[in-house]
Formats: C-alpha cells, sequence, structure tokens
C-alpha cells in the first residue's frame, strides 16, 4: 500500500513538470518578440525600434577642426531632443588615434570618433572601434554602397558614413578662363605667363609632398600602390617603370612652380587663393564652403588628361562617426551618430561646411545642385578611387612624403622611389613582428 501512495505521488509530480513545460513550451511558440522588450530598445510613437540611452549618459564627441561648428550646433538639438549632454572637442584623425591608444583605456577617450576610411584598418586592429550593428540595415540601404564599403572591414560594418572627398581643380574665375583648364598643357602654358614669384603671384599649386595629392600622377601613368588593386601589399608598385615616368612628369611641374615643396603647405596655398594671389588651386571639396564665400567666384573642374592621354585618378576619401569600444554609453553614442548622418542632419552639415554627403540622392537637393562647384566635385568623382585600406598603408604615407620632397629638388626619380619602396618594406616587416 505504501509502495502504491509513493507510485500515485511520482507520478503526479511528473504530470506537473511535463505540463509545465509544454506550458512554456507553448508560450514561446505563440508569442513575438516585443521589440520594446529588447535590451536596450524601446518602440517609437511611430512604431520604430530604436535604441535606448544609458541612464544619465553623456558623451564626448572628436572631431576635425572643420567639422567641430555643425557637431556643437547638432549636438545642442541632440541634447534637448534625448536629455543627453554632448561635449564636442577639436582632434584631427591622425591624434584621435594615437589619443586612444592611451586615453581609450583610462576612460578619457571620446565616445564617438570621426575618421577617414584608410584609418579603418588601424583601429579595428587596436581594438577601438564598435560594430554598426543596430543600424546596419538602414545604413547599407540608405548610403553609397562605395561609402559602405569604404567603411566596412572583413565584412563587418563599422562606420556610419558622413562625407565623400576628394579632389580636382578650384580657380579664380576672375583670373582663369576654363579653357586654360582644359589640359595640362594650357595650365602650364598659363601658369608660366602669370606666375610672378616677386609678388608672390602663381598660377598653379599643390600640396607638394603628399601622396595624396600626387596619386594622380602615378595614376595617370599606370602605375599603383598594391598588386591586385589594392589588395596585395607584397607587391608594392611605387618603383616601377609607370611609376618612374611619372614622377619624372611631376618633376617637371617645378618649372610652373618654382618653390621648395616642404612650402607649399595648406595654409600657404589656402591664404594665396583667397587673396587672390593663387588662380588654380588643386585642394579638397571640403573647402567648397569657404571658397563659396569668396570675394570673387570660384569655380572647380576635374583634372585634366596627362600629355600621354591618360585621365588621371584621384583618391576618394569617406569620412564617417565611430562609436568607441571604450564608451560607457554605447547605445547614446550610436544613438548620436544615427543622428547627425539624417538626411536633414547631412543636409545642414552641407550648408555649413560644403561636405559632399555620402547618402543616396541627395546630389537632387537643390541647394547641393546649384553649386557649380559641387558639381564639378562629383564629375572628379567619377574619376576617383578609394584609397587603399591595408593596414600596411600606413607605412607607405611618411617614405612617399619623403621621396615627393627630393625627387621636387631634382634627385632621380628611380633611385629616390627605390630608396622608398625599401623602407617601406622595412616598415611592413615591423607590422608582422
Amino acid at each position: 500500500m505504501k509502495t502504491k501512495k509513493w507510485s500515485i505521488l511520482l507520478l503526479s509530480i511528473i504530470l506537473v513538470f511535463s505540463l509545465a513545460a509544454c506550458s512554456a513550451k507553448g508560450n514561446s511558440g505563440n508569442t513575438a518578440k516585443q521589440p520594446n522588450q529588447t535590451e536596450g530598445t524601446a518602440v517609437t510613437a511611430e512604431g520604430q525600434e530604436e535604441l535606448t540611452p544609458e541612464p544619465g549618459a553623456k558623451l564626448l564627441v572628436w572631431d576635425g577642426k572643420d567639422g567641430v561648428p555643425f557637431l556643437s550646433e547638432i549636438a545642442k538639438e541632440f541634447s534637448a531632443k534625448y536629455n543627453i549632454s554632448v561635449e564636442v572637442q577639436e582632434q584631427g584623425a591622425p591624434e584621435q588615434l594615437k589619443k586612444m591608444k592611451t586615453d581609450g583605456p583610462a576612460g578619457l577617450g571620446a565616445d564617438v570618433l570621426v575618421l577617414p576610411h584608410d584609418n579603418l584598418s588601424e583601429a579595428v586592429a587596436g581594438g577601438f572601434v564598435l560594430p554598426n550593428d543596430f543600424y546596419e540595415a538602414q545604413t547599407r540601404e540608405e548610403f553609397q554602397e562605395t561609402a559602405v564599403n569604404a567603411v566596412t572591414k572583413d565584412g563587418i560594418l563599422y562606420g556610419y558614413p558622413r562625407n565623400m572627398e576628394t579632389y580636382a581643380l578650384y580657380y579664380n574665375k576672375s583670373l582663369v578662363k576654363e579653357s586654360d583648364l582644359s589640359s595640362w598643357d594650357n595650365i602650364i602654358r598659363f601658369s608660366k605667363e602669370f606666375t610672378d614669384v616677386k609678388s608672390k603671384k602663381y598660377g598653379f599649386m599643390m600640396q607638394l609632398n603628399n601622396l595624396y595629392f600626387a596619386y594622380p600622377f602615378f595614376s595617370g601613368y599606370k602605375a599603383y600602390i598594391f598588386g591586385k588593386d589594392n589588395t596585395d601589399p607584397s607587391d608594392i608598385g611605387l618603383n616601377s617603370q609607370q611609376a618612374v615616368e611619372a614622377m619624372k612628369y611631376y618633376q617637371s611641374m617645378r618649372e610652373i612652380l618654382p618653390m621648395e615643396a616642404a612650402d607649399a603647405t595648406t595654409d600657404v596655398k589656402t591664404a594665396l587663393f583667397q587673396d587672390g594671389k593663387l588662380a588654380i588651386n588643386l585642394d579638397g571639396v571640403w573647402n567648397i564652403g569657404n571658397f563659396s564665400k569668396l570675394p570673387f567666384e570660384a569655380g572647380m573642374v576635374p583634372l585634366p588628361k596627362f600629355p600621354n592621354g591618360e585621365t588621371p585618378k584621384t583618391f576618394a576619401g569617406v569620412k564617417a562617426y565611430y562609436v568607441s569600444a571604450y564608451s560607457k554609453y554605447p547605445n547614446a553614442a550610436k544613438l548620436f551618430a544615427r543622428h547627425v548622418t539624417t538626411h536633414e542632419a547631412l543636409l545642414k552639415n552641407f550648408e555649413k561646411t560644403g561636405f559632399i554627403p555620402a547618402r543616396k540622392g541627395m546630389e537632387e537637393e537643390p541647394v547641393i545642385k546649384k553649386n557649380p562647384m559641387v558639381t564639378g566635385a562629383i564629375k572628379q568623382f567619377e574619376n576617383s578611387v578609394a584609397m587603399p585600406t591595408l593596414f600596411e598603408m600606413q607605412q607607405v604615407w611618411a617614405p612617399m612624403a619623403n621621396a615627393l620632397e627630393l625627387i621636387w629638388k631634382g634627385q632621380d626619380p628611380k633611385t629616390t622611389l627605390d630608396h622608398a619602396v625599401e623602407s617601406m618594406k622595412e616598415g611592413m616587416k615591423t607590422l608582422q613582428k
């Protein structure tokens, strides 16, 4: 009898647990996951799932000098909407990466960074940035494919694209006719007539010791940086025969720009152009805003073909916001990065700075469409290539800056480029240790 009672009790326990398990399974299968029940998210009045900022969140944002005015303005709008205080600090891109190595782990780094896309490999290798996971689908759908690819590393989307950059020829319409810009021969002819060093007047000027701006000479002579479309760092093409020919032509340009390479700085060049003493200025699209306010009308046209008949290609870059992996408030930081890259925000940024938005379809905005300098820049984008994103690219800039200075001084291009490439290879070896 005692055994029978224990059997009945055991059977009851099994039935109770079985029913409970069935009930649990039933609930799981019939109840859809509610967005407002997801950790760190909420549902807006429009039914959209949105990140919930961390309680007490406050953000520090770093950007270069040209981006600070817009960020300072929109930070107030963001703070009012989300009740999150935002401090904007001026910090150049190279300094941002250096500071993240020390300030990030110490909790003193920015929550949101602004970096050019060629810094992404270093930022990912250093573990400085978080993936753009919550807004990934929207970002891939709404932004230019080139921009999305540029802020993606090993298939993972990290950035929140802001603007696309390249460079072309600004010109002072009161000094130069557009026909003077139709070929390099015409630019040289015009510059020979216009340049007067004693009066500090120059026909043409570019930043001479920076591969970023000198790259069209290489591309126009079919030289390359890395093999296999810049994906093979074991194949450096900067001392090839094509590269040597490119540098011989570059060297010949000293005829119209009689100054040391180190003296053709951005500040000098910009000041001369703004003062009406530089007629043709090879410079970046980020100056469209500044040059739209000059007392004379400035234009912008793509680089013409070289005498060999080839169209030079410029480097294209994509600047984007990134959320720091050290941020104590990643949800708030992601919200901010999204907020400052909406259609409306990027339009405001264009109006304030001239940054050309990386979002699809914005070229149809009237304020963008009516600006002839932007139109010229967009034409140049058609003859641009994205800067290599390989980590090894960081070993290229300094040797090439030195090589460009020496070649400009008159040293043998072949010997100088051979030394530069050897220096790059030595630098790349240190990366592997």
